[in-house]
């Protein structure tokens, strides 16, 4: 057994030495932590009809910004603006979000998917209330025409 060395003589050591002394804490577990986001696009993605070209992480527009949408469709000139939540966890922090893309996005139209769990089944509306008219439009409505291959009638909020 190795005696207890002090972490600050471990870094003069290192500085003796011409080294730096890092030290860092990692989680136990799988790696993925989007394992579910990524799941709930996969589920998106394959309901979506051929007609539309799909594209993954597409950053936002504007030079310098750092968010991307998590998937965007494209129907001849139509954008449509993607992002998806596993779990609502706050109704306003989310919606700040999807006006702040509305703003920036570039897009025609936004489609919020939410994984099909009990919990966001029972805030969905509240949501969508919170979001306001744009993103009334029925969700069978906005279904039906991605699988179809038409353009959506307008935003929306679907569950997957």
């Amino acid at each position: 057994m190795f005696p207890a060395v002090p972490l600050v003589r471990l870094s003069e050591i290192a500085s003796v030495l011409g080294l730096e002394l890092t030290l860092g804490l990692h989680p136990l577990g799988d790696p993925i932590r989007d394992r579910g986001h990524q799941a709930l696009i996969a589920r998106f993605v394959a309901l979506v009809a051929g007609a539309y070209r799909i594209a993954r992480e597409v950053p936002l527009p504007t030079p310098g910004d750092l968010r991307s949408w998590d998937v965007m469709l494209r129907l001849g000139e139509l954008l449509i603006g993607v992002e998806a939540e596993t779990r609502v966890r706050d109704i306003q922090a989310l919606v700040r979000r999807i006006r702040a893309r509305e703003r920036d996005g570039g897009v025609g139209e936004i489609l919020l998917v939410l994984a099909d769990t009990a919990y966001n089944r029972r805030v969905v509306s509240e949501l969508r209330e919170a979001l306001g008219e744009r993103f009334k439009t029925s969700p069978r409505i906005l279904l039906a025409a991605l699988r179809a291959g038409r353009s959506l009638p307008g935003s929306g909020v679907i569950l997957v």
